[in-house]
């Protein structure tokens, strides 16, 4: 049985992961942080992490590797699922880079990506930017990614895929992870309601 969950690597690209981590790494603030809401997850004990929100119609430094390698997986992810290709779908401008240090960091909780809150997304992708110990698990499929710098994994956002980091966390490590949303044929129908609708109406293709 298939569990729609693909991985690929990436041995080659040419622009550089690493410069992407360094970059995270000279850019990160608290600040930023909190505004993101990391503040409201640590007090929940869902997440513990640094972590940064871009955006790919701007000018940082990361966009170019990180869209590089989406946009191949995301390619072969359609290859091997076509029917995709019958549906109206777009990649996120938004994505997050985030790093965790040692084992009291990490995403403590299973999810998925696919919620109330934000109901238009359809496929989460992943990569990871360095050689890190520890994975992400997804129970229901009895699978445990391990982390290789350019690993790029795809997977559908729904309830059937609930995932988490793998804790407690080994050592240090950085990701950069996204969405992939649904449009509606004609014009969406936005109610007010959802705060992806201003992401959703700022799609780049």
């Amino acid at each position: 049985m298939n569990d729609f969950i693909e991985i690929y690597d990436n041995e080659e690209t040419p622009f550089s992961v690493v410069d992407a981590v360094t970059w995270f790494e000279n850019n990160y603030s608290t600040t930023k942080s909190k505004e993101s809401g990391l503040s409201y997850f640590n007090q929940h004990r869902q997440r513990i992490c640094t972590s940064m929100t871009l955006d790919f119609g701007q000018d940082h430094e990361p966009n170019d590797v990180i869209y590089y390698l989406v946009d191949k997986a995301k390619n072969q992810y359609v290859k091997t699922y076509s029917f995709l290709d019958k549906l109206q779908w777009r990649l996120s401008p938004l994505y997050n880079i985030q790093g965790y240090d040692g084992p009291e960091e990490g995403f403590f909780s299973l999810h998925n990506e696919h919620t109330g809150m934000y109901p238009y997304r359809m496929l989460a992708w992943m990569i990871y930017l360095n050689d890190a110990e520890s994975g992400t698990e997804f129970p229901y499929q009895r699978i445990r990614t391990t982390p290789k710098t350019g690993r790029t994994v795809i997977w559908p956002a729904s309830w059937t895929h609930p995932h988490k980091g793998v804790t407690p966390n080994e050592g240090l490590k950085y990701i950069a992870t996204g969405w992939f949303y649904f449009l509606p044929k004609g014009q969406p129908k936005f109610d007010g309601r959802h705060p992806d609708e201003q992401r959703i109406q700022e799609i780049v293709v």
